[in-house]
């Protein structure tokens, strides 16, 4: 049985996180032209997005919060609670303040001037928000939400930590349980039974206080990774099985998609709910499956690279997005050429930012990146390069 202490990063997992950071942006591409509200549109509108976002929607950010709860147990292994709390907080508090502060102003500032509720500008528009009487109202956090909620699920992860036998017993319980076959059909129960006990009660918020069940499924998969990260029973069964689950995500789709085109009922609600945790698991537990057969040792410089960049560019991306659109929408552009354009500047500009703030030093860690270390002085040849007290 492999234990957590033993457990090293997994390429898998990497490429998983910056696979679904990816399908993220694209997604946020997408709200520019779906049928419902979001921040700002294009001139042009497609209904049937509402059943394409279905291909990604159900599992994308529960995925994502899984393989962070996993990322978390890796760079824990070594480090006492306070000290994983320490990196934490300092990984994640900075980008958060600052992009509260300058990353989702224009955001918000340009959604205004769009539906017609600000005619003023930015600096005005900053000045109402962080007024007294703007942070009564509260204050945005558009896409930085997320960060949010993986700081607050990391202190749960730490408060695990403080209870190592706590820790232990779950960790060997849900390997015990979540042998072959159960690892799809059990966690499938719980998110059906979730979706459809809380989410026509609560919905799905993306606010911190009352999002009930978005906490039931993200807070539950992020300590799920977090425990099974170094369980490797549990990566077996979910190898085992990815061909069937597979087989399933692709049967849940399309059934997803006619439930939801139909109308509201006593029969097709919880239809409804049950098949979108069907889909929901399946996928996850597909993906896991065929990463860990074919990526856990797949790694290299583009990876180590977009691992780095995942964090910054996901702040910058919704940002760059926003103000793009704003800036193309005047150009009437045909709706492809304006669908790829708008992509290709939100990829390129975030991956521009990154090149930037990676050589920025004191700035890096507002973007959640480590600081650099400082460069050593050139030193004697006859004195010691490295000092016993370093070499620790």
């Amino acid at each position: 049985m492999t234990q957590p202490a033993s457990i090293t990063r997994r390429s898998d997992l990497d490429w998983i996180r910056v696979t679904a950071f990816g399908l993220l942006i694209l997604f946020h591409v997408s709200l520019v032209y779906a049928p419902w509200d979001w921040h700002v549109h294009s001139r042009y509108s497609f209904t049937w997005l509402e059943q394409a976002t279905l291909a990604t929607g159900p599992w994308r950010l529960t995925l994502l919060f899984l393989v962070s709860g996993a990322a978390l147990r890796f760079m824990s292994r070594k480090f006492t609670p306070g000290e994983v709390l320490r990196a934490r907080l300092a990984r994640l508090v900075p980008p958060l303040l600052f992009g509260v502060l300058f990353l989702v102003p224009p955001q918000s500032w340009l959604e205004a001037v769009d539906k017609g509720s600000w005619t003023a500008g930015l600096i005005p528009w900053w000045r109402s928000e962080f007024s007294l009487a703007g942070l009564a109202d509260g204050v945005p956090l558009n896409h930085l939400w997320f960060v949010q909620y993986i700081a607050v699920y990391s202190l749960a992860a730490v408060a695990l930590m403080t209870r190592p036998a706590w820790l232990e017993t779950m960790e060997a319980t849900l390997e015990k349980a979540l042998g072959g076959w159960r690892i799809l059909v059990l966690p499938i129960l719980y998110f059906a039974l979730v979706r459809h006990a809380l989410f026509p009660w609560f919905g799905q918020t993306n606010q911190l206080l009352g999002d009930w069940y978005n906490h039931a499924t993200s807070l539950g998969v992020f300590l799920f990774g977090f425990a099974v990260a170094g369980r490797e029973q549990v990566w077996q069964a979910f190898e085992s099985q990815r061909r069937r689950a597979l087989v399933i995500a692709l049967a849940a789709l399309p059934a997803l998609m006619i439930l939801t085109a139909l109308p509201h009922g006593p029969l097709t609600d919880p239809a409804r709910h049950v098949v979108f945790g069907i889909d929901q698991w399946a996928t996850i537990a597909a993906i896991l499956g065929f990463g860990s057969r074919y990526l856990r040792r797949a790694d290299g410089p583009v990876l180590r690279y977009l691992t780095d960049a995942v964090f910054p560019c996901y702040l910058a991306h919704q940002t760059i997005l926003v103000v793009a659109v704003q800036l193309t929408k005047p150009l009437g552009l045909p709706p492809a050429v304006e669908a790829l354009w708008l992509a290709a500047v939100t990829f390129g500009g975030s991956l521009l930012v990154y090149e930037t703030v990676r050589r920025s030093g004191p700035f890096r860690p507002l973007w959640g990146l480590k600081r650099l270390a400082p460069t050593r002085p050139a030193v004697a040849a006859a004195e010691p390069a490295v000092r016993p007290a370093e070499v620790a």
